[in-house]
């Protein structure tokens, strides 16, 4: 598939949808129930968007793209599943969660059944080190999920990178490295490839914690639903970086009494958010350098395009 003759995107998601639902297809009525309920509403596609763009440069075959991208979005549905449990929220992209709609069993098993037939899909594929990467990927989801759990609130920008390399941009590197890997690409351009998705990652996780600040209606989170989870996010961190010792204290206080607009208060007048703007904005540029030396194209205001304004709330 030519970057000059890219096929419309929305045909391209319908296709990965199509795909993911065949995956996941079931006997059972409330399999069945809820894969309906949760694929009617997956969000942006983001890491379908990636493999689309990228992919097309590579010029990859069509077949190989879809089910790419079906198995990196069916792993991070798990991840959602189960991270909703762990955080018994209420609430994803503006509708209620398994959680909350079909209950704590249900939601642990339709997470494990998810995990089970992206594995099957995997798997199957002909290329097993496609399979390799993936599954790598998502035993490291995991281990930054309890990487999360443990000093929850002790962080420092340090220990945020770790977790979210893990939790956030192992699977698009993941996804960027299989591309490469599909494209027969040399060593050297893979590497670049998973540095690039690595950055993509960052710049997606800065863009989401300022999500729990602003913007709740594009978003689909509700305001301050990291904060009232104990979640530390980077404008938190670097807040605290930059504050006295009784400025610190205060704002522990204030999140542990739920005081959230206060919260918001101090990290404003400390320049948290505008230094959490300037963190992702260098991820993106990042991105974009990585882009013009690995695809050194006319056209590659494109792909900055879409950098820009996926990673940008």
């Amino acid at each position: 598939m030519s970057f000059h003759e890219v096929e419309n995107l929305t045909e391209f998601l319908d296709e990965v949808k199509l795909k993911m639902l065949n995956i996941t297809g079931s006997s059972n009525k409330n399999i069945i129930e809820i894969s309906d309920y949760v694929l009617a509403n997956p969000g942006k596609f983001i890491r379908t968007q990636l493999v689309f763009i990228y992919g097309s440069v590579i010029d990859i075959e069509k077949k190989k793209l879809i089910e790419l991208a079906a198995a990196a979005e069916l792993i991070h549905l798990s991840t959602l599943i189960h991270d909703d449990i762990i955080d018994e929220a209420k609430i994803r992209r503006n509708k209620p969660t398994v959680i909350a709609k079909w209950g704590l069993k249900k939601a642990i098993l339709y997470g494990d059944f998810l995990y089970t037939k992206t594995f099957q899909a995997l798997n199957s594929l002909e290329n097993t080190q496609i399979a390799e990467v993936l599954i790598s990927c998502a035993e490291q989801l995991i281990e930054g999920e309890f990487i999360q759990l443990q000093n929850i609130s002790d962080k420092n920008k340090e220990d945020y990178f770790k977790v979210i390399e893990k939790k956030t941009a192992i699977l698009f590197s993941g996804i960027l490295e299989c591309l490469g890997i599909h494209g027969k690409l040399v060593k050297e351009k893979i590497s670049s490839l998973k540095k690039l998705g690595l950055n993509f990652g960052n710049a997606f996780q800065l863009n989401d914690d300022l999500a729990d600040f602003f913007d709740q209606l594009n978003s689909g989170k509700e305001k301050f639903k990291d904060l009232n989870e104990g979640k530390i996010t980077y404008p938190i961190i670097i807040t605290m970086s930059r504050a006295d010792k009784d400025s610190r204290n205060n704002i522990s206080k204030l999140i542990e009494e739920k005081k959230f607009d206060a919260v918001f208060d101090e990290i404003e007048k400390n320049d948290g958010f505008n230094l959490t703007r300037l963190e992702r904005d260098k991820a993106i540029n990042n991105c974009i350098e990585y882009t013009k030396t690995l695809f050194k194209l006319d056209n590659v205001e494109l792909m900055e395009s879409f950098l820009k304004n996926s990673l940008k709330a």
